[in-house]
């Protein structure tokens, strides 16, 4: 039982609740559609209430002092108010007329986020109505001690409270329009929005079709009012903190993700009719199906962030995007969430190919050496989480672009390097997959694909270019084998030895003996930093610190190549045999 004495089943109970929810989203939506109008009417309620209490409660004939004042001034007292309120209420909007109009010119939204500020509005209209009591008072006046009373209200206790408050107010919307303090309001109102999406009292308002649409595209609204603030600032700063607020609304989202009415993850109009998603007509279902809509947004909104920082030169601030878009990825793996780590994936993916696009029409390659350091430790954390089909397809994918930039490489020369730095990010991975004890077989399918970045050169090309583009990669090859020498896993060196000694078929086992030697006292020479400072710090990517197994290893190799030349030997004795000459 509740409301009383009056028993109601459980059917009953939610009709009331859903009729009171809807009830109060229709009124919500209806102060914020008219929100200017009903503060006015608020403001002029409040200085009429105060109106008939001046009357009521200072009778002016009991009052011997105000009486005599009242009648010596007449109606002096208030000839000279018209003119200051009306200058007080011209002075403020002009000002903000001005300092609204030119701040939008480079902060976008300003306007909309001015006419809902509820402070500004209270303000303006406090002065109007003020105003229009004056006006009222000068009607009124004659002969009427009642009226006269009020004239204290008007003239001594208003204007003074609205001339103090002018120049604070002014400062006050100077500050509001600081970029910063923009940036701030929309993700502050948009974290609100959200937190509002988990409330008991909002999840049967989502059964609403309108509802959903509605909250869909003010959230949607939030995120693009911060692209386009991204687009027209100039500063790096804001700019900066417009890509950090994105990336913490899409991880405060993620977090939230599974309190959400699932009725919300439909695709309504407003998703389809966005920017962002009209060139999605195929998608849809598949992104109904795996509910991100919202993450898809803001991976979209990166991706466009990304490709104009590259365009324009702002390194950091492409790579900021792509620390941001990690950052949600290790969120969607905290909460297990498939597609979006796939989503993830894909995106860093297209970063990749933003920045190789970039780098062969300018010969740069810091875009890459920044976004796949951040692709690496996304990936680390799934090999954390063990999240191992995710894991080896984006090594696989790793392993395309390191084939697609070594080709590039033979006509642009700054992607030589990047074909190093990508093994190295891979040799990264493979030492986190064994730190957290992933399944051997696991192990043994990775090192394969990476033992294969070798066979990038082929036999079509000079000798010394191979043997040159080698020595690099069998450095990093050489570097992961003391690793697992320090582990105990002698299975994956003899793996990786292996492989090296595919190269002996064509330059030769004295050559690639001297090769190996080479790279081993390249190794024990490396230290760890280089020596200049790089966008990711100054480690040193030739360095390992496991070089005190190179005897180890070198004793390994030597044996192995041994067998592999005396079984050479004897295949050719044999072969020489079976000549019939």
């Amino acid at each position: 039982d509740f409301l009383g004495n009056m028993p109601l089943n459980q059917n009953a109970c939610r009709s009331l609740m859903n009729r009171y929810l809807h009830f109060s989203i229709s009124l919500d939506s209806f102060f914020r559609k008219y929100q200017s109008g009903l503060t006015f009417l608020f403001v002029l309620l409040c200085v009429f209430l105060a109106d008939i209490f001046f009357s009521t409660a200072i009778p002016a004939n009991k009052i011997p002092v105000l009486e005599s004042f009242l009648k010596s001034q007449s109606r002096l007292i208030i000839d000279f108010a018209p003119e200051i309120w009306l200058t007080l209420l011209g002075l403020v909007l002009g000002t903000l007329i001005i300092v609204i109009s030119i701040a939008s010119q480079s902060t976008p939204k300003l306007i909309d986020l001015y006419i809902s500020d509820q402070t500004s509005l209270l303000y303006v209209w406090y002065i109007t109505s003020g105003s229009v009591h004056n006006l009222f008072l000068q009607i009124e006046l004659v002969n009427n001690q009642a009226y006269k009373v009020n004239i204290l209200l008007n003239t001594y206790v208003m204007l003074p409270i609205a001339l103090l408050l002018a120049i604070p107010y002014v400062l006050y919307i100077l500050r509001y329009t600081k970029t910063s303090n923009v940036i701030e309001k929309i993700f502050a109102d948009n974290m609100v929005r959200l937190e509002r999406l988990v409330h008991p009292a909002n999840q049967v308002l989502l059964e609403n079709p309108k509802t959903v649409a509605s909250y869909q595209h003010r959230l949607f609204e939030s995120l693009n009012q911060m692209d386009d603030l991204l687009e027209y600032v100039s500063f790096k700063e804001p700019k900066g903190d417009v890509i950090n607020k994105m990336g913490e609304t899409i991880r405060s989202y993620i977090k939230i993700k599974d309190q959400i009415n699932p009725t919300f993850f439909k695709i309504s109009t407003m998703i389809r009719n966005d920017v962002s998603f009209k060139t999605m007509t195929g998608q849809f279902d598949d992104i109904e199906k795996e509910r991100t809509f919202y993450e898809q947004k803001g991976y979209r909104l990166f991706g466009n962030a990304y490709l104009k920082l590259i365009d324009k030169d702002f390194f950091d601030l492409a790579s900021l995007c792509a620390s941001e878009l990690a950052s949600c990825g290790k969120a969607a793996i905290e909460q297990k969430d498939d597609p979006l780590i796939n989503a993830t994936i894909i995106r860093f993916n297209t970063f990749l190919r933003f920045g190789i696009k970039h780098g062969l029409r300018n010969g740069e390659a810091r875009n890459l050496y920044n976004a796949i350091f951040h692709y690496s430790e996304f990936i680390k954390e799934m090999v954390n989480h063990r999240f191992l089909q995710h894991t080896k397809k984006s090594f696989f994918y790793l392993k395309i672009y390191v084939s697609e930039i070594y080709r590039h490489s033979l006509k642009e020369p700054s992607f030589g390097f990047l074909v190093d730095v990508f093994t190295w990010e891979m040799k990264k991975i493979l030492v986190q997959v064994s730190k957290n004890e992933l399944p051997i077989s696991l192990q043994e399918e990775l090192l394969d694909i990476f033992l294969q970045i070798d066979n990038l050169a082929g036999y079509d090309q000079d000798l010394s270019h191979k043997r040159s583009f080698n020595q690099n990669i069998r450095l990093f090859h050489i570097a992961m084998a003391l690793y697992y020498l320090r582990v105990d896993k002698k299975s994956l060196v003899e793996a990786i030895i292996e492989d090296i000694l595919e190269d002996h078929h064509y330059i030769g086992s004295k050559d690639l003996a001297q090769d190996i030697i080479g790279i081993c006292k390249r190794l024990e020479t490396s230290s760890p930093t280089f020596w200049e400072d790089t966008d990711r710090g100054n480690s040193n990517l030739y360095f390992s610190e496991d070089k005190e197994f190179l005897p180890n290893f070198i004793t390994m190799f030597n044996e192995h190549l041994n067998h592999a030349i005396s079984y050479k030997n004897t295949s050719q004795i044999s072969s020489n045999k079976s000549d019939p000459e």
